[in-house]
């Protein structure tokens, strides 16, 4: 994948499955952090690359955060997540252990969330999404 394909794919990632700016009560401001989570290795694999490559994102700011089940192995999904997102396992923030329920299968590898806090990073990410649509959308 060229870096054009990975900033499309990455855009596009973000732009149906990310987290957008939200306001943060506390303060009553915007935060501005770049996220996306999700159970499919592809997924985050391609838009770690997209934040590392295309967005330039300061990679020691970049956390990891895995939810799983109770009959999953945390250390051994940590190394599967970290191999996936390039993510080092000390960069991972607390994992989320999530209550089992029989009405719902749970993946077997967990989920796992991207983020990475960079108000000027979110605005470019924010203006290459807009882009995509502007080059793409048929009047």
């Amino acid at each position: 994948m060229d870096l054009n394909q990975l900033k499309l794919a990455g855009a596009m990632l973000y732009a149906c499955e990310g987290t957008k700016a939200r306001v943060d009560k506390r303060y009553n401001r915007l935060i501005y952090s770049i996220e996306l989570t999700n159970s499919d290795v592809n997924i985050i694999r391609i838009f770690s690359l997209f934040l590392r490559d295309v967005i330039k994102a300061d990679w020691k700011r970049v956390r990891g955060q895995l939810f799983f089940y109770e009959d999953l192995n945390e250390q051994a999904l940590k190394n599967l997540w970290s191999t996936v997102s390039i993510i080092p396992i000390n960069q991972f923030q607390k994992s989320i252990l999530l209550k089992s329920n029989p009405r719902f299968k749970p993946n077997p590898n967990g989920t796992f969330k991207i983020r990475y806090s960079c108000k000027t990073d979110y605005l470019k990410l924010e203006e290459m999404i807009n882009e995509v649509w502007r080059d793409r959308i048929v009047a």
